[in-house]
């Protein structure tokens, strides 16, 4: 059995191994975030200043340093990750939104140029007018609130273009100016 501990101690061409580093204690480490909090790069001076403080090899303390650059490095970019995730997020979202916005405007498009295409005998028949869901709605003067029929023109012969755009968009804007 002492033959077995012995060949561990040695590494190959019988050379001791080197004792292993102790881990450092709290109030060590705090010393050394405190430290790499202020500054990041270690100087030579400091180095050895912080090897006598903690009672460990210079070395010791540069390797530390090194691993916590690495790992403020990842922390970094790992908060960059999130915040890159957060705004995907947010752009997915408005992505969608503005489809659904294309796809109305497309129907309400289609609905116009069935309008204009098949004239005022179809289209009380196969479109739906634009009107209002409640007497306060009714109220608003926004387009989605106006009631718009066929019939409202007056005028059976001639499609009114004007007052379906205005009954479409509102009664505010004007898409040509009136003769």
């Amino acid at each position: 059995m002492n033959s077995h501990l012995h060949h561990q101690s040695q590494s190959q061409g019988n050379r001791p191994l080197k004792p292993r580093k102790k881990r450092l204690a709290r109030d060590q480490l705090n010393l050394l975030e405190t430290s790499f909090n202020a500054n990041q790069k270690l100087k030579a001076e400091h180095k050895t200043e912080l090897a006598r403080q903690l009672g460990v090899p210079p070395k010791q303390v540069a390797i530390w340093y090194q691993n916590r650059r690495a790992r403020h490095k990842n922390d970094a970019i790992e908060h960059d990750y999130m915040n890159i995730q957060l705004e995907l997020g947010n752009v997915l979202a408005e992505n969608i939104r503005l489809e659904k916005q294309v796809s109305m405007l497309k129907f309400e498009l289609n609905k116009v140029q069935q309008m204009i295409l098949f004239g005022p005998t179809s289209s009380a028949a196969t479109l739906p007018s634009v009107s209002g869901s409640s007497d306060e709605q009714a109220n608003s003067s926004s387009p989605g609130n106006m009631i718009c029929n066929w019939g409202d023109a007056g005028n059976d012969d001639m499609f009114p273009v004007e007052e379906l755009y205005t009954c479409l968009i509102g009664s505010d804007t004007q898409l040509w100016p009136l003769n």
